[in-house]
């Protein structure tokens, strides 16, 4: 693996006061050891950190491929032989899981060069703070990112200069050990103020990393170690003081709350580049789509939860592979509309049934769920949003016609259920246009307000044995916003039940569902309830095959891991494979 030796400027010059902080693109590469002469160059360092967030290793798109598919979400393409990280279908040699590791090790790297920089760097005291604790942050990050995904990962503090192979010879730290290390960092970063300090989110946006981002991610990072395979359930306790402190903060941090406008208008401002810092903590920022001078563009919703186009043309409203689609599991979560476990709504051709599923109050359903797809017109080239049928639609033909047999109207005898895609990222309301075919400038969310409810009503339960209720109120906030109806669980099984439920029909696809359910100890099982929906009438035929990814997760314990590449195990001769892997 080879390290960044040079910083490049491309597309990671900050700024301060833009809405979207990717705004220049330089074209040179800069040396660090003549970097950093003053506060713009130690700021375009941090930026070359932060520059790992949107690679195409990371959250660019090689990361969701690790953790985008679980129990609610498969990827599905026309191969038969589908091989990959999607699909829990792959072996040490994968190219991309090869990548994953060496971006967020390139990242760790940069971040160990900087910090051993900027201490003597003429840099204001002030900004040398400030740049210190989002690099000390992100460091930390990106070991959390690699420590829930392999385990126990080397642990470097130091920068590397080789560019042939810039990690020594090391053995792996234990996964325990890097995790407490993580928290350790995150919490530094926030208590010692002499020689860290870190912005709120109305100084710095949400493309940087602020006071609540790291209060945030902190309780994230405790539900993990107080979960599987760490198990240190005291640390429950943690994770309920971090998220409390994110939703009543005692240090001049801002108040957040959720997007009363709508769940959809959440994901309409990443689409569209407009910060809502009050629901949307931190997110990864991406900036144009290649056809002009940016090239900090992503896959989000043309590879990573879009709706399917083929409309390739100047014009057109996003063209996306629509990969990602829903299982019945999803479907059923969304029925459950009083939270009690057991879906109620069913699919009828009665549109006064209150039961029916097409009428489903709870707003997330049809944002999360594509209603729609984008059919091409047979009579001509443009293409128009065509609604996947329910049972009893009069259906229409690829002009938006009745579609007519014998001069009769035809109404669907089945809801179509599976061929539907995750909708959550939609290229139709970017603002950049033309659009590229493969490339957005699409925000992915890393931590949201409804997100931290959540985790400070697991924390709570878990940590002291019933909901309390405030808890309770939080999840009903959550629910609200949505406009399902309250729930009044106060049994601590249940309540534990509930809020992995609404986990999942809150934050699904945004990378948590997968890690969650491996934290609980519940992948395996959840796989296999995926693999038995094989006979579900409700699976599109021809569609079964992809499967093996819920097959493999639930027969097997390597996939609640990633294998260490095969690349890194001969440069690094302590290094030794994951267990599950051998």
């Amino acid at each position: 693996m080879k390290t960044i030796k040079n910083i490049f400027l491309g597309s990671t010059m900050l700024l301060f006061t833009a809405c979207n902080f990717l705004e220049t693109t330089p074209n040179d590469f800069i040396d660090p050891d003549d970097f950093y002469k003053d506060d713009t160059e130690a700021f375009m360092g941090l930026a070359g950190i932060y520059n790992t967030l949107n690679s195409s290793n990371v959250y660019g798109e090689k990361y969701y491929q690790a953790v985008g598919t679980d129990d609610l979400t498969y990827y599905y393409t026309s191969s038969t032989a589908e091989v990959g990280l999607s699909n829990n279908n792959y072996t040490a040699n994968d190219a991309n899981l090869a990548a994953i590791w060496q971006g967020l090790y390139e990242g760790i790297n940069n971040a160990n060069y900087f910090l051993e920089r900027i201490t003597d760097a003429p840099v204001t005291e002030e900004n040398k703070k400030l740049y210190r604790g989002e690099a000390t942050f992100l460091r930390a990050y990106f070991y959390f990112l690699l420590a829930q995904s392999w385990g126990d990962v080397p642990l470097i503090t130091t920068a590397q200069t080789n560019t042939d192979n810039y990690m020594p010879n090391i053995k792996a730290t234990p996964q325990a050990t890097v995790l407490k290390f993580v928290t350790d960092e995150m919490e530094k970063v926030l208590n010692d103020g002499e020689n860290y300090s870190i912005g709120t989110i109305q100084t710095v946006g949400s493309g940087r990393v602020s006071r609540s981002a790291v209060k945030g991610i902190l309780a994230r990072v405790y539900l993990k170690r107080a979960g599987w395979p760490t198990n240190e359930t005291e640390l429950y306790a943690k994770a309920k003081y971090w998220a409390g402190e994110v939703i009543n903060p005692q240090d001049g941090s801002m108040t957040h709350s959720l997007n009363l406008q709508g769940y959809d208008q959440v994901f309409i401002n990443l689409a569209s580049d407009t910060y809502d810092p009050a629901e949307v903590i931190w997110e990864v920022e991406f900036k144009g789509n290649r056809q002009d001078s940016h090239t900090n563009a992503g896959r989000v919703g043309s590879l990573i939860c879009g709706i399917q186009n083929a409309d390739v043309l100047q014009t057109s409203l996003g063209y996306s592979y629509g990969r990602h689609c829903v299982t019945p599991r999803l479907w059923d979560l969304y029925n459950d509309l009083d939270g009690d476990g057991d879906p109620e709504l069913t699919s009828t051709k009665d549109e006064s049934d209150p039961l029916n599923e097409k009428y489903n109050r709870d707003e997330r359903k049809d944002w999360n769920i594509a209603p729609y797809r984008f059919q091409k017109r047979d009579d001509r080239t443009e293409y128009w949003k065509k609604n996947w049928e329910y049972i009893g639609d009069l259906k229409l033909n690829n002009n938006g016609d009745p579609d007519l047999k014998d001069g009769n109207q035809q109404f669907a005898t089945r809801t179509q259920y599976i061929e539907r895609n995750a909708g959550k990222f939609r290229r139709e309301y970017e603002l950049t246009t033309p659009r590229n075919k493969n490339y957005t400038p699409i925000n992915f969310p890393l931590l949201r307000y409804s997100d931290v409810l959540l985790m400070y009503a697991e924390a709570q339960n878990r940590a002291e044995g019933t909901p309390s209720v405030e808890s309770i109120a939080y999840v009903n906030e959550v629910r609200t916003r949505a406009n399902a109806p309250e729930v009044t669980i106060t049994n601590s099984k249940e309540f534990q039940r509930l809020i992995e439920d609404e986990r999942g029909r809150e934050l699904c696809f945004e990378g948590l569902r997968k890690m969650d359910l491996i934290r609980w100890g519940k992948y395996k099982e959840v796989m296999g309830d995926v693999s038995r929906y094989a006979t579900d009438a409700r699976w599109s035929s021809g569609r079964q095959y992809l499967l093996i990814y819920a097959t493999n997760g639930a027969t097997s314990d390597r996939y609640q891991w990633l294998p260490i590449p095969t690349r890194e195990l001969g440069l690094n001769n302590l290094l030794q494979q994951n267990q599950a892997w051998r």
